[in-house]
């Protein structure tokens, strides 16, 4: 089986930390069967100065990353603006490129892990070249469910245009079927992975003392991008209701909200109690895990966040909203405790039966390491052989 996977949303050297669960997924796919990772880089007049895309100038066409060898191709995009002409300037800055991979490899699938543009774009060149198409999607920013746009039209023509879809959780599933009109019997539930030799249990001093913390404290461990969607404002409001004094909230990552968070501490007098330490490269994120006590997540939106997966794997159990597919990691409370999105009060009771609870570390650790990538890449198989049968 040949198959070329496209998606611009892929780690790099200038971006290690974007999309490493579709990376994860590649590698494990790539070990069994003919696997082709095409990964377009951006391009616009000066894009590079602005700091957001800083280093994609020096990305190479043909990249070695973590044993894959990646292509990186360029499109043009305009920043901000136009969005809904970002599938057609994609379409037409790499049609030369993937039309002449296409034609050199015979590719039977294209597979997709975005829906705009990538997608919009792969479903011209299935039918230019009579292949079959697949696409995953992740979130709610992937189907552009939250808008109101001609964008959104695209992404549902689009999805229900394709040959099959892999959703990551029930909820995403639901989602495109009810209320995008796609065909149930097109679309296969299959989450992210783990994997186990990166994402484990170890001594909590140990990985407090290698993240700089007091030994002994109780800690309440964030780690997402700092964005609206995280819900952490909520998470900081419900942190003053906790009412274990030994208790500190560790904020791990980076976003646009980050002043606005670290001024809200400020204001609200807890800066002694409520940590920021910024982006951490992903490889070293499970001695955070390991750290805490408790992982939160408080989004009011979300797919198959990952971070859920890696924090069970790493014995720690979750206080998350119940949202998205969320709900699917966390089946019973042996695992953590869900609650409501936005509703501080809640989750502050939440944290309080989570810091106070005698959790069986070594039965949440065994639970979340059982999906490795390499079971959701034989699932990936199993899909792609039904859709060439």
């Amino acid at each position: 089986m040949k198959v070329i996977s496209i998606c611009h949303m892929f780690p790099n050297r200038a971006w290690p930390n974007k999309g490493i669960f579709v990376k994860e997924r590649l590698k494990a796919l790539s070990r069994m069967i003919n696997n082709t990772i095409v990964a377009p880089i951006p391009y616009f007049p000066f894009l590079s100065l602005a700091r957001k895309y800083k280093g994609l100038d020096y990305i190479p066409l043909l990249e070695d990353y973590d044993t894959l060898s990646v292509y990186h191709p360029r499109y043009f995009m305009i920043p901000k603006y136009f969005k809904c002409m970002d599938g057609q300037l994609y379409y037409c800055a790499l049609h030369p490129f993937i039309s002449q991979m296409i034609k050199n490899y015979n590719f039977e699938i294209l597979d997709f892990h975005w829906v705009y543009p990538d997608a919009f774009a792969g479903l011209k060149w299935a039918r230019e070249f009579g292949k079959k198409i697949v696409v995953t999607i992740r979130g709610n920013e992937s189907i552009c469910y939250l808008e109101k746009s001609l964008r959104k039209r695209m992404v549902i023509n689009t999805l229900k245009s394709v040959d099959h879809i892999i959703a990551v959780s029930n909820d995403m599933k639901e989602k495109v079927v009810q209320e995008y009109g796609v065909e149930r019997k097109k679309v296969t539930v299959i989450p992210n992975g783990i994997d186990p030799k990166k994402f484990f249990r170890t001594n909590k001093l140990d990985a407090q003392k290698q993240c700089g913390l007091e030994l002994g404290s109780k800690y309440i461990l964030a780690l997402s991008r700092l964005s609206p969607e995280k819900g952490l404002d909520s998470l900081i409001k419900a942190f003053l209701g906790v009412s274990r004094q030994d208790t500190t909230l560790l904020i791990v990552g980076d976003g646009p909200l980050k002043s606005k968070l670290e001024e809200m501490v400020k204001d609200l007098g807890i800066s002694k109690k409520v940590l920021f330490f910024g982006a951490v490269p992903h490889d070293e994120t499970v001695k955070w895990y390991n750290a805490a006590d408790v992982f939160c997540l408080p989004s009011l939106w979300e797919g198959c966040p990952n971070v859920v997966i890696e924090s069970l794997a790493c014995g720690i159990p979750i206080v998350a909203s119940n949202v998205g597919g969320i709900p699917d990691l966390i089946p019973n409370d042996s695992y953590g405790i869900l609650v409501p999105a936005g509703d501080p009060v809640s989750l502050a009771r939440a944290l309080d039966d989570a810091l106070n609870k005698e959790w069986d570390r070594e039965k949440i650790a065994k639970f979340g390491s059982r999906n490795t990538w390499d079971h959701v890449a034989e699932q990936v198989i199993e899909v792609f052989e039904k859709v060439l049968r």
